[in-house]
């Protein structure tokens, strides 16, 4: 394998699995980045990535996405309608926060949350309140018992993992949690409120590619590879998540970041 497309295949597979499990893909990349010494690959392979994760998403829940276009432009009071309209109107909900807060914070993030030691901060962090959380709360409720309040306050836990090191889903699911969703309920909600936000994040970087003359697709074997593995390890992270939450909690992938987060704080002071 040339050594581009092995660069491509390798970060595609980090973004593609650490999008949905709660591990944090935008610190994944960064540590991958910091320990290979690879380049930045610029904002439209940014693009591509994201793209690929969304298509992922809409793939394996494109029965719930059918069911909510379908019933927001359909009258029909029969109560599968009524729940897939309501759930549609609570993504928007949930999506607003990380849309208004993404632009207004989005470059002061990129200056201050690149580096190795703020991502194993914000790494361990993360594990010791997902440890936390999954243990002291009580999942008792499915998504027909998720108010708007409290998808909004979901919502705000998705901007805050704009952070490198705060996993996106982790987060939301773990708010979840704390709202007495099941461990399925809130993992399904973080995959789907994760649609339009990828959307945008990706759409935003083919924008800034675009603006600053990047969009060269001349290596297109570079972008199908990076593009085709992330697509297949997202599609099978969102497969395993929602199998694995049925009967286990999130212990191991808190006990994986507060390991990965003290080893890469030592790496930095004693390396």
């Amino acid at each position: 394998m040339q050594p581009s497309l092995l660069i491509a295949a390798v970060l595609g597979l980090v973004q593609g699995l650490t999008e949905f499990i709660p591990i944090s893909s935008s610190g994944h990349l960064v540590i991958v980045r910091e320990l290979t010494g690879w380049a930045d690959q610029g904002n439209l392979f940014d693009a591509v990535l994201h793209l690929a994760t969304l298509f992922a998403i809409l793939l394996y829940f494109w029965r719930d996405w059918v069911g909510m276009i379908t019933a927001v432009f359909k009258k029909a009071p029969k109560r599968e309608a009524r729940f897939n309209r309501r759930l549609f109107w609570l993504i928007v909900v949930a999506t607003l926060p990380a849309l208004i807060l993404g632009l207004w914070l989005e470059p002061w993030i990129g200056m201050h949350f690149r580096g190795l030691l703020p991502v194993a901060s914000l790494m361990l962090v993360s594990g010791v309140i997902f440890w936390l959380v999954d243990h002291r709360v009580n999942l008792k409720h499915d998504l027909t018992r998720l108010s708007p309040a409290r998808a909004l306050g979901i919502g705000l836990a998705q901007a805050l993992a704009m952070l490198p090191g705060i996993s996106r889903s982790g987060t939301t699911i773990v708010t979840g949690l704390y709202m007495e969703l099941s461990r399925e309920a809130a993992a399904k909600f973080s995959f789907l409120i994760a649609a339009p936000i990828i959307a945008l994040a990706g759409g935003y970087s083919l924008y800034q590619a675009i603006q600053g003359g990047a969009l060269n697709l001349s290596d297109y074997l570079f972008w199908l590879t990076a593009f085709g593995v992330s697509f297949v390890a997202g599609l099978l992270a969102i497969r395993f998540l929602m199998s694995f939450l049925k009967k286990y909690s999130l212990d191991i992938f808190a006990y994986y970041l507060v390991i990965v987060g003290l080893g890469l704080i030592g790496w930095h002071f004693l390396g």
